[in-house]
């Protein structure tokens, strides 16, 4: 079983241009599978990171 975390912010910078930031943690995205790589080990967790601009005309 998989569990994630998130957590945004989203910044006005101007009044046509909107910033947002993204960050997710994922606790064994893959449910607990082997590694390909390495098969004695587990899949480990993993941290995603974003950007999203929004300009408006």
């Amino acid at each position: 079983m998989s569990s994630y975390v998130e957590a945004t912010c989203l910044c006005q910078v101007t009044p046509w241009w909107q910033l947002q930031a993204d960050f997710q943690y994922a606790f064994r995205p893959a449910g607990g599978i082997p590694n390909p790589e390495n098969p004695s080990q587990r899949v480990g967790n993993e941290a995603v990171v974003g950007l999203r601009t929004s300009i408006m005309f």
